[in-house]
């Protein structure tokens, strides 16, 4: 359907003449009845947009369509419609799933498939070099990095092989163990488990909870202590120490790399080193700024849905509902209303322009000004510029000379033509 859609709009805007809101032209990109359908080529790629269906189509990389935005999406490599079908491939492994049936390929142990939760087999999966299952729950095993795991009427009976030992009777007893990396045992889950790990590390880490009234990890570095969870919490690192109430609701960190407080829901304030964030009054306000290498970037919310982010050469604010605008280097965009506050690009691309009832943007050093749906335009790049009232007048200025059409070209006058019912007539002829 995108394709056929694409190829009818492709010749309706090579044949036909702009009449706004059937056809009209924004921002190079040729847009038809209203905001509803939209083409552009740029860079000898093809970008259709079909708004009624929330549908894209994209010629690069052999064809990207999305369909029924978010849950339908093609792709050579990558294709899903949720929650029916996904299918991925990636060189010569591959994964299909069509509701409970799944099948695909994998490169190093061959071709696998199944329907659950009757019987299957796969490979290279979920981080695991083997799953497979009968009658799931009654039967299911996992295989990885030569430990294999046995489930029996899943999760209440459990045994371990290979290079991990150990069994489980849920939630009565359970034990496991990977000899001198770590090892674990539970009674009466939740309430006892040990475990011991990282110990082939000079850092080895020791548990012990008895929840939920006392629960402790110890290292050589660090303690931590938790009494009547989730009421008192005590850590003690090398240079940090901290106490908390009600799962750290009400809390205090002090240290050289890590400091804070909290008295929820009126304030909180986090550093870890250069990395800082605070709160106030619960999510009525949140700024938060961090660091990725020497890379700043930097977010304000207020009231959950009024945002700010600021990062390397970009910026992005939205006041709900009112405007967002969106700035990148010397390039920026500005949208009125804005009624959902997300940053993700085809949500820009597909559900924004459906909603959005005046916008100003420049690019590449072109400002460009719609309103209503293209019902007035402007576009203008250094002492250029072209401006246009719906279907009713339209004047630019192109290299010095002044130039207007009436009712979409019906006349007409520039300094090469004069038209006449539609007619280009070569001035002087």
């Amino acid at each position: 359907m995108c394709r056929i859609l694409f190829i009818l709009v492709t010749l309706f805007s090579c044949t036909s003449c702009a009449i706004w809101p059937i056809s009209w032209e924004f921002n190079n990109e040729k847009r038809f009845l209203g905001p509803l359908i939209a083409y552009q080529n740029e860079n000898n790629t093809d970008h259709f947009t079909f708004r009624p269906l929330l549908a894209t189509y994209d010629s690069n990389d052999g064809g990207v369509y999305n369909y029924l935005y978010p849950l339908g999406y093609a792709a050579q490599e990558h294709s899903y419609f949720i929650p029916l079908y996904r299918s991925k491939r990636l060189g010569d492994d591959s994964d299909t799933s069509l509701m409970l049936l799944f099948w695909g390929k994998s490169k190093r142990q061959g071709n696998y498939g199944g329907i659950f939760p009757f019987y299957g087999r796969l490979y290279d999966r979920f981080a695991k070099d083997e799953m497979g299952f009968a009658l799931w729950p009654m039967y299911s095993f996992a295989k990885s990095e030569g430990a294999t795991k046995t489930n029996v009427v899943w999760p209440i009976f459990s045994l371990y092989r290979g290079t991990e030992s150990g069994f489980k009777i849920f939630p009565l007893y359970g034990e496991r163990k990977l000899t001198g990396i770590k090892e674990s045992r539970f009674y009466l889950w939740p309430i006892f488990f040990t475990e011991r790990k990282n110990l082939d590390t000079d850092e080895p880490i020791d548990s012990f909870y008895a929840f939920p009234f006392y629960l402790r990890t110890k290292s050589k570095s660090a303690v931590s202590y938790n009494i009547l969870w989730p009421f008192f919490s005590y850590v003690e690192g090398r240079d940090t120490t901290g106490w908390g109430f009600f799962a750290n609701l009400i809390s205090v960190t002090k240290g050289e790399q890590k400091e804070g407080y909290s008295f929820f829901p009126f304030y909180s304030y986090e550093r870890k080193e250069r990395d800082t964030q605070f709160n106030i009054l619960g999510p009525l306000y949140h700024e938060s700024e961090w660091y990725v290498r020497n890379e700043r970037f930097f977010h304000r919310r207020v009231a959950v849905v009024n945002r700010y982010f600021e990062e390397k050469d970009k910026s992005f604010l939205n006041v709900w509902p009112f405007f967002e605008y969106t700035s990148e280097k010397e390039d920026y965009s500005f949208l009125f209303p804005s009624f959902l506050p997300f940053r993700i690009d085809n949500f820009n691309r597909i559900i924004k322009p459906l909603y959005t009832l005046y916008e100003k943007r420049k690019e590449g050093g072109k400002d460009m000004v719609s309103l209503l749906y293209g019902l007035y335009t402007r576009e203008e790049i250094g002492e250029n510029w072209k401006t246009r009232l719906a279907f009713l007048f339209e004047m630019k200025k192109d290299k010095g000379k002044i130039g207007f059409e009436i009712l979409s070209g019906l006349f007409g006058l520039d300094n090469e033509k004069v038209k006449i019912f539609f007619i280009p007539i070569k001035r002087g002829s």
